[in-house]
């Protein structure tokens, strides 16, 4: 590729490091040589001070050009307040490279930018080199220039606090303006889609949570803040002034609860594949199985049985009893379509 990747360098070891905070600690106040032993001991090795504070403080050491001793003693860099940032490694902009590749990287740079970053470094790898087995091919239209266009636009509008007209494509391709003021933006691994969770705003009316897929949106501009967009009967109300993301959230009234036995390493998988769920796990040790107790929103149902239903009979799913009867109607159909028939013992 001619350019080294190695994994490690030097200038990224705890030596190094060392020394760096020592010359930005005495670019603020002169430090003593107590003081850059302490530093060397924290960042590195105890012993470490023996070989590098000669090196900064002997008039004839290797480095003693960095350091200018003062009248009472102290060592205060001779750099001044330069920032002291280390380079980035050939491995690291080899990566950055890559991570350019993705299509969702030109929703937050331009092209002139990720022209720039990847100029001249070959990439670790190519994006067709993954295959996404457990994601939905019908994904945002990240190419299109129109979709980059109104992501940027809303998170303008995220950023700046600004409110935003919609016209979206909803229920029955039907066309509607809307009037919103955006919360947050959440993408979803599994659809490979953008939503925007946002507070819709109509006259005389308190403002509602709304959840907006960023793919059906045909058209987006920026309408001023709040307090100054000029309608101050269709502006919301103080508490959704900074709206919290409780009131897009329905947690289920019981958790879901589920027994895993250890095989397949099925542990390490689930707390894997449920990370971003609030969950509490205890071991039994006379059964030798794990109960997991899996906190989730009543929106988020059917992806969390579609999650459960992949780790096959690993797991076991305790309750609620409405959960246990959908994955059994669920088991049920598809051995229906397999089968033509439904076990009587299941």
């Amino acid at each position: 590729m001619g350019q080294d990747l190695t994994l490690f360098d030097k200038l990224y070891c705890c030596y190094y490091q060392a020394v760096r905070q020592i010359l930005e600690e005495s670019a603020c106040i002169p430090v003593s040589k107590k003081r850059m032993e302490e530093i060397c001991e924290a960042a590195a090795f105890k012993e470490s001070a023996l070989s590098i504070l000669p090196q900064l403080t002997d008039r004839d050491g290797a480095w003693s050009c960095l350091l200018s001793k003062t009248e009472d003693g102290l060592f205060s860099s001779a750099l001044g307040d330069k920032t002291l940032k280390a380079p980035l490694s050939c491995l690291q902009k080899a990566w950055i490279a890559s991570i350019c590749q993705d299509p969702r990287f030109l929703l937050f740079f331009t092209e002139e930018e990720r022209d720039f970053i990847k100029a001249d470094i070959p990439a670790l790898y190519q994006e067709e080199d993954f295959y996404y087995y457990d994601r939905f091919q019908n994904g945002d239209p990240y190419s299109s220039a129109m979709y980059r266009k109104h992501f940027r636009t809303v998170l303008a509008g995220l950023s700046e606090k600004q409110l935003l007209k919609l016209s979206y494509k909803g229920k029955n391709q039907l066309l509607t303006d809307l009037k919103i003021l955006p919360v947050r933006l959440q993408y979803s691994p599994k659809d490979d889609k953008f939503r925007l969770l946002c507070i819709r705003l109509r006259k005389e009316r308190k403002g509602l949570p709304y959840t907006l897929n960023m793919g059906k949106i045909l058209a987006c501009s920026l309408a001023g803040t709040w307090q100054t967009a000029g309608d101050r009967d269709s502006a919301p109300e103080p508490p959704f002034a900074s709206p919290s993301l409780a009131v897009f959230s329905q947690k289920a009234v019981e958790p879901a609860v589920i027994e895993i036995d250890g095989r397949r390493n099925s542990l390490e998988r689930c707390m894997l594949k449920f990370a971003d769920y609030e969950k509490h796990t205890v071991y039994d040790e006379e059964r030798g199985v794990y109960t997991c107790s899996i906190y989730y929103d009543i929106q988020d149902e059917t992806e969390l049985l579609i999650d459960l239903l992949s780790f096959g009979p690993v797991i076991r799913v305790l309750g609620p009893e409405r959960l246990v009867q959908e994955i059994r109607e669920r088991v049920n159909r598809q051995h229906r379509r397999l089968f033509g028939e439904v076990r009587e013992a299941f």
